[in-house]
């Protein structure tokens, strides 16, 4: 699967659970911002790659983990939080900074990759 493809249907995924989930309705947009957001972060934070070192892209490996990590968070704090779909958004900050976190650990920790934490 080509990354522009694999990215788009794991923000579709994003997008429909958060949507379904919650109720649907105008719950699918807050999907798609959310789905926009993680990407966003995981892009601007450790998983984008400096100038120099290949192309400046998050790999879909990472997205679709992290974006698994997130929907379960999500909606734990989605139930945590009554019902109210805007505690969707703790569960992907959460993701979009321990995943990276983690992944970075078990580099180090494995030497496959990483130099330091």
């Amino acid at each position: 699967m080509r990354p522009l493809l694999g990215h788009l249907a794991v923000a579709l995924a994003v997008t429909l659970v958060v949507g379904g989930a919650s109720g649907g309705g105008w719950h699918f947009l807050v999907g798609a911002v959310l789905a926009l957001a993680l990407w966003m972060m995981l892009f601007l934070g450790s998983f984008g790659r400096p100038p120099g070192e290949g192309t400046e892209r998050v790999e879909l490996r990472h997205y679709a983990v992290s974006a698994a990590v997130a929907l379960a968070l999500g909606y734990a704090m989605y139930l945590v939080g009554d019902g109210n779909a805007a505690f969707w958004s703790v569960g992907f900050v959460f993701a979009g900074v321990l995943t990276p976190a983690a992944t970075r650990a078990r580099e180090a920790s494995t030497g496959d990759g990483a130099d330091t934490i």
